[in-house]
């Protein structure tokens, strides 16, 4: 019976895939409201940024919005990121789903009010048959109650150890694009979660890089790597894999690694809680999550 606005902060979604996922949603009991921009396009957008933003901050402002389930990334969410009207998030929480793009869109609100958000499936990746997301996280970030424990098999274990603390990430170049900015992530503390798709190992290694000299990993409690996907050297080129570039970048760090995890844009994908507790235990092969 809860309401969910669906909307587009960044690129136009497929309207089929959009209508399928809209249907899954109605029938496990949800009320659907979808924002006027998600069915507009301009250029590689869903919209003008005036509109998607006056959608977004409309939905904001609701306290009878339960949910707020973007329809598909892409890219556009950082050109409004600084008009979301942050106030209104914090006077009506509102769980937040989605990833990828909207990365920019969950830091920011972490950061500016400290609320919890899911990043997890997207509107046009839900549907009765896809295999696209994994059900009991999903589930999770819909109906609350305990979180399900994140495997960590010994062979995705790049560096052992134990960390603890609020977790904080997302799509890798997203991370990056918000270092020097307002909605910067403070990783102080934190346990640090990424992916990444369709980006050549030395972008790879340059997003990484830009974070250590920006000192992102100085007091990092540790760093969960999801799926890489279509993150392939093109043409030939001389390459590093990522547990080489691991080993230069986080050199002189201690802090517990794992790697190729089931979160990210491949199938399967888990709905990782951002500013829940993480307790990160390679011996146990465990990340637990808990409610701040």
């Amino acid at each position: 019976g809860d309401i969910i606005g669906v909307a587009a902060p960044a690129g136009p979604p497929e309207p089929a895939a959009l209508k399928r996922g809209i249907r899954w949603l109605e029938a496990r009991g949800f009320r659907v409201e979808v924002a006027p921009s998600v069915g507009f396009t301009r250029g590689y957008l869903a919209g003008s940024d005036r509109q998607r933003l006056d959608d977004l901050n409309q939905f904001l402002s609701r306290p009878d919005i339960k949910a707020i389930w973007f329809a598909r990334g892409g890219y556009g969410s950082g050109r409004i990121l600084d008009g979301v009207d942050f106030a209104a998030a914090r006077r009506f929480p509102k769980r937040w789903l989605g990833y990828s793009d909207i990365t920019a869109l969950q830091l920011g609100l972490y950061r500016k009010t400290r609320l919890v958000s899911f990043y997890g499936p997207m509107v046009v990746e839900l549907g009765p048959r896809t295999r696209k997301y994994h059900s009991p996280s999903l589930e999770s970030a819909l109906r609350g109650g305990d979180y399900p424990e994140l495997r960590l098999p010994p062979g995705k274990v790049w560096r052992t150890g134990r960390g603890n603390g609020p977790l904080i990430g997302g799509c890798l170049s997203l991370i990056c694009s918000l270092l020097g900015t307002p909605f910067e992530p403070d990783l102080r503390g934190k346990v640090l979660f990424w992916e990444e798709v369709g980006e050549e190992p030395f972008r790879i290694d340059r997003y990484l890089t830009q974070l250590r000299l920006a000192g992102a990993f100085q007091s990092l409690q540790g760093m969960l790597v999801g799926q890489l996907v279509g993150c392939r050297s093109r043409m030939g080129r001389r390459t590093f894999s990522l547990r080489e570039i691991l080993k230069d970048v986080l050199a002189g760090t201690r802090f517990p690694v794992a790697c190729d995890l089931p979160f990210g844009h491949g199938p399967g994908s888990w709905t990782l809680p951002v500013g829940y507790r993480a307790g990160m235990d390679t011996g146990r092969g465990r990340v637990r999550f808990s409610e701040p």
